[in-house]
């Protein structure tokens, strides 16, 4: 506000500023008037200027435009009405006069619990405290009665929005929720809050949390979820696991045209939970071992005889992880002869012992290539790659 204050002082001739004119100029009014935005919402604060130098009458004196029903300042939206509000000078040479006034739009309920959460009306004289009720599809229009007959106006819209939700700063143990709402910003005088649903792929739940206005006025909503990975989801607390994605859902009821104003919108937002270990550190897989069917390590496989292709998994991790272990085999062409896996759950610390059956058709040499996923859908590496030749007699 203050600098769009100066920069106007800038454009005004300097004499104009420093000497009133006792009677206004009726063939060339200047009284620009000036909104602090070019659209509102429908519950904001709106700072109204009119620069007027020819309505400064004193040096030492702030003096004031509007509360006169002969030169009067109305401020209206389509079916209600400021009038004779009174804006007060900036200084006692400005010139410059500003007030502000707070829309209270209309009856209507913003979270779907069928009760309104508005309080539409319209009081107040000015320069400051002014309440002004609007209707859907409205805009707002301030005027000035300049001189006798000489009226001045200028007007801006207001409307709806949608919601812009995003979910930053996230980490293993926490994530943030940031919501743009200003239709939310139902009190631009005290801080807000929105409810928003937070769920992951491992607790399709979730939980519910409220944001707060980062400050008044701002319509700008923010608040911690806090991430756990061995507890039941709380409070603000959401159980997920690395790699897992989150969801966060907020539903917009104050939607901008072509919505009317009985829709509403499920707003999402999605990110992954990136873990600080490298996906294929999670687990450790040991060596290979061939066991015939009685369980015995054997030393050699030959065609027709079935062998159990043998690795034991460790969970390096501090909680429990989903897991498939899976067996690739290949011949000297390359081509893929059995693929084949066993999918588990494996506790911090637990080493498991895991088996996949083959039985070779032909004679040659074989790789054998083992390797863990977090699952066959989601195939993410929990370890690298081992190949192994082995030649089947």
């Amino acid at each position: 506000m203050l600098k769009l204050i100066f920069l106007l002082l800038l454009l005004i001739p300097f004499s104009q500023l420093v000497s009133a004119e006792e009677i206004p100029d009726y063939d060339k009014p200047y009284a620009p008037i000036f909104f602090n935005k070019p659209i509102y919402s429908w519950t904001e604060k709106i700072e109204i200027m009119i620069i007027a130098p020819s309505w400064n009458t004193g040096m030492n004196l702030i003096d004031s435009i509007g509360g006169d029903p002969d030169y009067a300042v109305n401020i209206y939206t389509n079916n209600h009405q400021l009038k004779e509000y009174k804006l007060y000078e900036t200084d006692t040479t400005s010139g410059i006069f500003t007030g502000e006034i707070i829309l209270t739009g209309f009856l209507h309920d913003v979270d779907g619990d069928r009760i309104n959460d508005t309080n539409p009306r319209t009081m107040g004289t000015g320069p400051n405290g002014g309440y002004l009720q609007n209707d859907e599809d409205s805009g707002i229009t301030v005027s000035f009665e300049f001189a006798d007959g000489v009226v001045l106006s200028e007007s801006a819209k207001i409307e709806w929005n949608k919601g812009d939700l995003q979910i930053i700063d996230v980490t293993e143990n926490s994530a943030k929720i940031k919501l743009f709402e200003r239709d939310m910003n139902l009190n631009p005088e005290s801080i807000d809050t929105v409810t928003i649903d937070v769920f992951s792929e491992d607790d399709i739940a979730g939980v519910t949390i409220e944001i707060a206005e980062i400050t008044e006025n701002s319509g700008v909503f923010e608040g911690i979820i806090s991430i756990t990975k061995d507890n039941q989801s709380s409070g603000t607390r959401l159980y997920a696991l690395p790699d897992s994605q989150i969801t966060a859902k907020y539903t917009d009821r104050t939607l901008p045209k072509p919505y009317n104003t009985n829709d509403d919108l499920d707003i999402l937002a999605q990110e992954i939970i990136i873990s600080s270990i490298p996906t294929t550190e999670r687990l450790v897989m040991d060596d290979l071992d061939i066991l015939a069917q009685n369980g015995e390590s054997i030393i050699e496989l030959d065609v027709g005889q079935t062998g159990m292709i043998f690795s034991k998994i460790m969970n390096t991790l501090d909680y429990t992880h989903d897991f498939a272990y899976i067996v690739q085999i290949k011949n000297e062409k390359n081509d893929v002869v059995s693929l084949s896996w066993v999918t588990g759950q494996v506790i911090p610390s637990q080493e498991l012992g895991m088996s996949i059956s083959w039985t070779p058709n032909e004679p040659g040499k074989y790789s054998i290539d083992r390797f863990v996923w977090d699952s066959i859908k989601g195939a993410i590496p929990l370890t690298g790659v081992i190949s192994t030749e082995i030649l089947i007699q």
